[in-house]
């Protein structure tokens, strides 16, 4: 895709500070960032934006705190997922089978904030969290959405993007120049492939089947309590799960987590697949069936000059633990800030670099713990062969299977993973020599260690000190002996790094944030701590604005 300008090659018609292409969540979550910073951009999508079936179905916590600071969290709560819903994970034989043992987890409604975060989980499927995104992006009138159009050709120099785009409906083409490119075009992103970037990581760990089918009352006619995920468990092993995906409509979805590989969505033998998943002959309506690769992969590089690749151009990870999207969406908000901050003219020489050093980690964490989970799932098959057995061998082997399945459940208990994340390597954070907390996938552990997700915690009048960030850098002044923050203004002012100072009193947020000054980036992760301010505070902010490489002195 990429080429050279040839001589006499018609100067571009327009100019865009950001082009951004593909225009699923990741690219939607990167045009809403960019323009609620008031920055513009041009988002351009080959399809009409329709999702007929839904890849992603939850948004997790992390992604949930973005929605809450851009403002649209409570559409994504309102969604039409029913509030009062168990949002329960159910092992079964079956559907109309053996229940084997349920991970309980509260309905929307009865979901209070925990100690953790202002947020929780949502089950809100892309088709309707798409348009959510869609209508955020287009609310900003530096925001461009173009449907129906492809990327045919760019090149790049130091000065920027040339970019060669198609309608592909009235079949006009234009030459668009952007100071970056943003590609979100999927797992097979033609601009990744282009650049010549490879993938690493364990490859490809399967070829699973969706199939998608409406059946009102399903639940009723299998006799099972409501839960939102059924994990299908027979005598060959743990080979399915069912999810519902809009209780009103009765719309499911069946996974077949393994196929060999040949099938196409026409050769796939939808009624006995379903008849093994529901345990017996029901008639359904079909939604439509695809088959797809399970990989984990990572790629080597997530910039090339001024191209940035995000979400699943660089990323692909087993859906296992739902990390895919929200992954994609961390990437958009931390290289949206970056790109905001250069064009703004703060940001320094080495601030978009930053964006490989943390979020590439990050990419191979993910992908590591997802392949985990899958391949916890799919070696549960040992020893099963009278699961549905009516008989004593059958309830004894039923009953001994209740609390492993039930450790197959952690794939569902992620908090760590999803708020735990931490850019301990970066080179705009200033290390302090502080003990890294531990990593764990289920269980998270609060820390304003540079690198880390400022830790929540309630304030006065109910607010979060997440809503505290987002916009700008943030001093926190926590105490009221804690200094006054001036050097660190001043030195933020000489360099027009937007900052404001917030003093708090809380005493419990001194023990959270384990210093009396913490400097917290507009993407809310912390950049800077220290019970004093810096001997050389402008050190300091040239560092974490990307425009210095030596760790400056800290008091």
């Amino acid at each position: 895709m990429t080429r050279t300008l040839a001589t006499g090659d018609a100067a571009p018609e327009r100019r865009v500070p950001v082009l951004i292409v593909g225009g699923g969540p990741v690219g939607l979550a990167l045009a809403a960032e960019l323009g609620w910073r008031g920055i513009a951009c041009e988002l351009i999508e080959q399809g009409d934006g329709a999702i007929a079936t839904p890849k992603m179905n939850e948004v997790n916590t992390r992604t949930m705190e973005f929605c809450r600071r851009w403002g649209i969290a409570e559409a994504v709560e309102s969604c039409p997922f029913p509030a009062d819903w168990p949002m329960d994970v159910v092992f079964v034989t079956s559907l109309a089978g053996h229940e084997l043992g349920r991970v309980e987890r509260l309905p929307r409604r009865l979901q209070k904030p925990g100690p953790a975060s202002p947020m929780h989980l949502e089950v809100c499927a892309q088709t309707w969290f798409d348009p959510i995104l869609r209508r955020f992006a287009d609310s900003f009138p530096c925001v461009r959405l173009r449907y129906g159009c492809r990327l045919e050709s760019f090149s790049q120099d130091g000065a920027g993007v040339a970019a060669d785009i198609v309608d592909l409906t009235t079949g006009r083409r234009e030459r668009v120049a952007a100071l970056f490119l943003a590609a979100c075009d999927g797992a097979n992103s033609a601009v990744r492939r282009s650049l010549g970037i490879g993938l690493g990581g364990p490859g490809i760990l399967g070829h699973p089947a969706h199939l998608f089918f409406r059946a009102p009352g399903l639940l009723e006619q299998c006799g099972k309590a409501p839960g939102t995920f059924f994990v299908a468990i027979d005598r060959d092993g743990l080979w399915a799960n069912l999810r519902i995906i809009d209780p009103a409509a009765g719309l499911w979805r069946l996974m077949v987590l393994e196929t060999d590989g040949t099938l196409t969505p026409e050769t796939v033998d939808r009624m006995a697949y379903l008849r093994r998943g529901l345990g017996r002959a029901i008639e359904v309506e079909w939604h439509g069936v695809s088959v797809w690769t399970r990989m984990g992969a990572v790629a080597e590089r997530y910039q090339h000059g001024r191209v940035f690749l995000l979400g699943d151009a660089v990323h692909q990870l087993s859906p296992t633990a739902a990390l895919g999207m929200n992954t994609g969406i961390g990437d958009a908000v931390d290289l949206g800030w970056k790109l905001a901050a250069v064009l703004e003219g703060w940001g320094g020489a080495g601030l978009l670099a930053s964006y490989d050093a943390e979020r590439r980690p990050v990419g191979w964490r993910n992908v590591g713990k997802s392949t985990e989970f899958h391949r916890e799932q799919t070696a549960f098959t040992a020893g099963l062969e009278a699961i549905d057995d009516a008989g004593p061998e059958g309830e004894a082997l039923r009953a001994r299977l209740g609390p492993a399945v039930r450790g197959l459940g952690r794939t569902f208990r992620t908090l760590g993973l999803q708020l735990g994340y931490r850019y301990d390597d970066s080179p705009i954070c200033v290390a302090d020599g502080s003990t890294a907390p531990p990593d764990d996938p289920e269980t998270y552990t609060p820390s304003a260690r540079p690198g880390a997700r400022a830790p929540h915690a309630f304030i006065a009048e109910g607010r979060s000190t997440l809503d505290l960030f987002g916009r700008d850098f943030v001093l926190l002044r926590l105490g009221r002996d804690a200094p006054a923050g001036a050097v660190l203004e001043a030195a933020a002012a000489s360099r027009r790094v937007p900052l404001r100072v917030v003093t708090l009193h809380e005493p419990a947020l001194g023990a959270l944030y384990e210093c009396r000054l913490v400097l917290v980036r507009p993407d809310g992760h912390v950049a800077w701590r220290g019970d004093a301010e810096p001997d050389d505070a402008v050190a300091v902010i040239d560092r974490v604005r990307g425009a210095a490489s030596a760790s400056p002195a800290t008091a």
